[in-house]
């Protein structure tokens, strides 16, 4: 515990001294720390997956290295916002109220699932269906802004919570990232077969969002100024090609067209 606080101090005086210089260049900054939960084949423990291989090809070829890490959605959440420990972290949305500032160009398009038993005898109309029904989803998510909920909304801390939840009828439906709700099902011991699973209608723009300072304005730049150039390239299509998940933004693919009509 003692080694933990500790390093969050430390974490807290490095990026006070990093903001409160003035005028530093880019000479100063050799390592950016990312974190996200671990995503299969998207942000894997071991370092490798989609989200890294990104972040890597537009940081090191400037000299940045990238230090990747894993930890669950709310606690690295915090790491940015609040302690500071990391200086960003990917997946999030915009207009999420957290004090977090974000590149120009998302990063993935998620499609999110809602996972409800076949016992409700529930029939999928899209959104309406969640009308007048119990609705959970993790906490802080915000898959749907408050003038849109026409249903009660229970959030929950972790995706396993929230399958506990469903299954003793505190909830109706449960929205989440499908591999959470798989991985917390199995953990459950509790089958599919069970359950009925449909995607939500529109997908949304994930960003790496980064902690607010000029350290994050500079690295911001960098990704604004370096995804145009993976796109050109080719390199960026190549590593969705790789690794066989997530789909490159449609604010993305226009670049290509506004690149060709230079």
């Amino acid at each position: 515990m003692r080694a933990w606080c500790f390093c969050v101090l430390l974490g807290l005086a490095l990026n006070a001294g990093a903001d409160s210089v003035a005028g530093f260049t880019a000479s100063h900054i050799k390592m950016v720390n990312v974190v996200a939960p671990e995503w299969p084949e998207f942000t894997n423990k071991d370092g490798t997956g989609l989200y890294w291989d990104i972040l890597r090809a537009v940081y090191e070829p400037a000299g940045i290295r990238v230090k990747p890490a894993t930890a669950p959605w709310n606690r690295a959440l915090k790491m940015v916002t609040e302690y500071r420990v990391y200086n960003a972290i990917v997946g999030e949305t915009r207009d999420t109220g957290q004090p977090l500032i974000y590149p120009r160009y998302a990063i993935d398009v998620e499609y999110l699932s809602v996972v409800y038993p076949l016992r409700a005898g529930l029939s999928w109309k899209g959104l309406d269906t969640l009308k007048g029904k119990t609705v959970g989803w993790l906490k802080g998510y915000d898959v749907l802004p408050a003038a849109q909920r026409n249903f009660k909304l229970r959030e929950f801390r972790t995706t396993a919570e929230g399958v506990q939840w469903l299954q003793q009828g505190k909830l109706d439906l449960l929205i989440d990232e499908w591999d959470a709700i798989q991985l917390a099902l199995e953990e459950a011991g509790v089958g599919m077969d069970y359950f009925e699973v449909q995607d939500m209608p529109n997908g949304r723009d994930v960003y790496v969002a980064f902690a607010e300072g000029p350290v994050s304005e500079y690295l911001i730049s960098e990704y604004n100024r370096r995804i145009p150039e993976l796109v050109a390239s080719g390199e960026l299509q190549a590593l969705y090609d790789k690794w066989q998940v997530g789909e490159i933004p449609a604010q993305v693919k226009a670049i290509l067209g506004t690149v060709s009509a230079q």
